[in-house]
């Protein structure tokens, strides 16, 4: 497991793994699996292409995903936005993540956050909204 977030509101948890490539969505209320879905343009699912670190908006029930070779690598780093239920909300590129970024930054009300790894790399703060 590279990431975990809870939404403690709803009881719903998000990982990711490894080494495919993937984001897991579970509600620890019931005890069950909701989904598990690949990143987009996840061609090779392998530790390349996995997501990291995972912050979690639960006034809005979002879960927002750091990955480094967001496409594959073609464009650059993001930040994969999805849905408590596992469906993808939006990207948001522009981003230059080392391997095993950690969760973004997140201020809920203003629905903007922030992230290491900007355009100048890891000595850079970047804002984002979402």
């Amino acid at each position: 497991m590279n990431g975990l977030a809870v939404d403690p509101n709803t009881g719903i948890a998000a990982t990711t793994t490894e080494l495919n490539a993937q984001v897991e969505f579970y509600d620890l209320t019931k005890k069950t699996g909701v989904a598990a879905v690949q990143l987009p343009c996840t061609t090779d699912v392998s530790q390349y292409n996995s997501g990291s670190g995972i912050g979690v908006d639960p006034i809005h029930k979002l879960f927002l995903v750091t990955d480094t070779y967001y496409c594959d690598g073609h464009q650059g780093s993001a930040i994969v936005v999805y849905d408590e239920s596992g469906n993808f909300v939006e990207a948001i590129t522009g981003f230059n993540f080392p391997i095993g970024e950690t969760a973004p930054a997140l201020n809920p009300g203003k629905r903007m956050g922030w992230a290491l790894g900007g355009p100048a790399g890891l000595s850079q703060l970047q804002q984002f909204f979402y």
